[in-house]
């Protein structure tokens, strides 16, 4: 690595680190513009993924301007369907201003025409018209039924005539011509009526023709403004004509002192004239940038949006004012990032999710009548989430692989180069400066590379869990803030790595003590009879660490083959079973070839009361059973790992660094004097990355460690024995098993 006196004096990091075939990946994928190349993002927690993914999108969003505002406003047709209106970004609010400022002029400016001297003149002039008219009207039949001996007089039930002369009516000679006279008369009144009636309907639509010219001189000027700045909208158009229309209609309301205005109409009416700015992208924030929305609680409303209503009178009420917009619609012409643990929790948002990818348009779900018209979306969608989450959808959902072409793999390790071992530094470097803490020495720094390595479990590679590394950088700052340095150095580091184990050890230090006291039964010295010290490893919680297991081994003669105790009582995992059945596939092959195989082999980790999985354990296991059966002893001051196959090669194992710790802490505590070991797999040197502590007793020759590559190789170290004299006792005694049972069956 380049070398620097600590990190301050090296340019931070500000690349994804280690992740290229990722990074291509997601390049690749905000490149191409099409509904089904969505990304699906992938790793283990801590490799950055999430930072990564929002840093990347907030730079691909910027000077992107293709995102809109989007409104929803009344549906004069239909009330129950509003009607969503996309505007340029930012115009959305003006437009909701200039309806609403429309409304608010209407408001006085009506009121004041219609209280206006020329308005009262020309409309007290068409009721005086109809006055005169009426009255000539009753005038003219008041002369004729006079003429006929008639008055006119108005009564509850309208016009009637009555005899001028009472005795009139008496005259027997002039009776017919009386009733004559008043049938006639009262058929004109009649007439009379029905004329006066329809002049009040004409004086009506006169008052309303008048009333409207007054109200389009007063209304026309602001709606063609609005025509004119909205031009290229045209469902903003359509939307202007409908509303001219509708306060044409209800133009009384404007003019209505307020406390004449029914409660009724302030509430209800007046709400069809505003605008619901749905999304608004107007905001400084996303000037010249599209939305990055990112989603942590995917439910249906929280994606998808919702209308909120109010109880009324015991009933749900709601309009198009109270349409909230969800996740989806706010990254309309952006990226939504959804966290795949979380949608998957709601099935249904997953559905409707692939719904609207597919369909390219979005509605708003309500529990109510109303169904706003849908919107268009043009969207990339960006899921983070596992590799088995991946591998469950890829096989079992039909749908994903259609609509998530992109796959962005994070891997959890990079190759151990000069150019990542000083990315790391970098990174160092990097969160020093954005977290305020000390910067770190070169010394510290490689402290921090070897850590990364232990991460890795691989000498030849580095970890990208850089949140555990995050850790150790926090904590080995406060070490040194203790010890009042300028700088970090590799002595907090150490301590930080090592006070973080001590802080979850209690398990293994509680089995230590056990081993310590004799409970637990292990035995490090001399050498016994299908016997063998055995390396597992256990998992608590982040904290994981290597545990000796005692495995013994019984032989007899019989058919019964070999027998996984721990299967029996269902205690073994799938692959430990089938790390015992390979034993048989060994045991066939270079032991009953001359002979039937007759025996019963029975298998056992002591002591455990936890169950078993994994197939490390096989070497140790088949070393037990060779032992058993030659009669040879095996050395207990040295612990085997490493799984076998059927033909007898040692194969690689996990946990390998775990495993010879746990051991050498036991024999550490017993006094290295011994020659205490371990036999693990050749191919597994690479992952070697022991502590100090173990190193240091390697290098002083006080702990082995034993490479193998076959069997034949650990039991010779194990017996001190060539392998083909063990060999020759195990197949006699095979040999006489079978006997004794070819015996039994005669």
């Amino acid at each position: 690595m380049l070398k620097y006196n600590n990190t301050s004096e090296i340019e931070p990091l500000k690349k994804t680190l280690g992740q290229q075939r990722a990074v291509e990946a997601m390049e690749i994928g905000l490149s191409i513009d099409n509904p089904a190349y969505n990304i699906y993002v992938a790793g283990d927690a801590g490799t950055g993924k999430g930072t990564y993914v929002l840093e990347t999108l907030g730079k691909n969003a910027k000077n992107k301007n293709t995102h809109k505002d989007w409104c929803y406003v009344y549906n004069f047709v239909d009330q129950r369907e509003p009607i969503i209106i996309g505007l340029k970004r930012g115009l959305g609010r003006e437009f909701k201003n200039d309806i609403e400022k429309l409304i608010e002029n209407l408001l006085d400016e009506i009121k004041d025409a219609f209280e206006s001297e020329d308005f009262e003149l020309a409309k007290n002039q068409l009721i005086e018209d109809y006055e005169i008219e009426k009255e000539e009207l009753l005038k003219r039949i008041k002369k004729y039924g006079e003429e006929k001996g008639f008055k006119l007089k108005s009564s509850k039930v309208g016009i009637v005539f009555v005899p001028m002369d009472e005795e009139q009516e008496e005259s027997e000679p002039s009776e017919i011509e009386f009733y004559k006279s008043k049938r006639e008369l009262e058929s004109m009144a009649i007439q009379l009526i029905y004329k006066i009636k329809d002049l009040e309907e004409a004086a009506k639509k006169e008052v309303i023709r008048l009333e409207d010219e007054i109200a389009k001189l007063v209304l026309e000027p602001h709606i063609e403004i609005l025509t004119e700045k909205y031009k290229d909208y045209p469902k903003v158009i359509e939307y202007l004509k409908k509303i001219e229309i509708d306060i044409l209609e209800y133009i009384y309301l404007f003019y209505m002192e307020e406390d004449e205005l029914k409660e009724k109409y302030d509430k209800e009416h007046f709400i069809r004239y505003r605008v619901n700015l749905f999304v608004d992208n107007g905001a400084e924030e996303y000037k010249d940038k599209a939305p990055v929305v990112v989603e942590t609680n995917p439910t249906p409303s929280n994606l998808f949006g919702k209308a909120e209503y109010d109880y009324y009178n015991g009933s749900i009420k709601t309009d198009f004012t109270k349409i909230m917009p969800g996740s989806v619609h706010k990254a309309n012409g952006g990226c939504l990032v959804i966290y795949m643990d979380q949608i998957l929790r709601y099935a249904t948002s997953w559905d409707m999710l692939k719904r609207v990818i597919k369909s390219k348009k979005i509605s708003v779900e309500t529990q109510t009548c109303i169904k706003p018209e849908h919107m268009a979306v043009d969207f990339k969608v960006v899921l983070i989430g596992s590799n088995y989450i991946y591998n469950l959808l890829y096989k079992y959902d039909n749908e994903f692989a259609k609509y998530f072409k992109i796959f962005v793999d994070f891997d959890n390790i990079m190759d151990k180069t000069e150019e990542n071992e000083y990315g790391v530094a970098q990174f160092v470097s990097y969160q020093c400066d954005k977290n305020n803490l000390k910067h770190f020495t070169y010394d510290a720094v490689q402290e921090i590379v070897k850590y990364s390595t232990r991460l890795a479990g691989d000498k030849y590679k580095l970890s990208t869990e850089f949140n555990k590394i995050m850790e150790i950088l926090i904590e080995a700052d406060a070490y040194s803030k203790l010890r009042d340095n300028k700088y970090v150095d590799r002595e907090d580091v150490k301590k930080a790595i090592s006070q973080r184990r001590k802080r979850l050890s209690k398990i293994e230090d509680k089995m230590e003590e056990s081993i310590k006291k004799g409970f637990t039964l292990i035995e490090t010295e001399g050498s016994k009879v299908g016997v063998i010290n055995g390396l597992s490893v256990l998992n608590v919680g982040e904290y994981s660490f290597g545990k000796p297991s005692r495995i013994t081994v019984t032989t007899s003669h019989g058919n019964k083959g070999i027998v996984n105790i721990e299967r029996e009582v269902d205690m073994s995992g799938s692959i430990h079973s089938k790390g015992v059945m390979i034993l048989g596939g060994y045991l066939a092959e270079n032991f009953a070839q001359k002979f039937p195989l007759s025996l019963n082999a029975y298998i056992c980790f002591e002591q455990n009361y936890g169950g078993v999985d994994g197939d490390s354990a096989s070497g140790a296991e088949l070393y037990a059973l060779i032992s058993s059966l030659s009669e040879v002893p095996l050395k207990q001051n040295i612990a085997v790992t490493g799984s076998i196959n059927q033909k007898g090669d040692i194969q690689v194992v996990g946990g390998i660094n775990e495993k010879v710790e746990g051991f050498y802490s036991l024999c550490n505590k017993r006094g290295l004097e011994n020659d205490y070991g371990v036999i693990i797999p050749k191919n597994n040197k690479r992952n070697l990355v022991l502590n100090d502590e173990v190193n240091e007793a390697i290098e002083a020759g006080k702990f082995k460690i034993y490479e193998i590559e076959r069997v034949e190789e650990a039991i010779e170290i194990l017996t001190d024995k060539p392998f083909d004299e063990v060999k020759k006792l195990a197949e006699y005694k095979l040999f006489s098993f079978s006997e004794i049972q070819n015996t039994k069956n005669k």
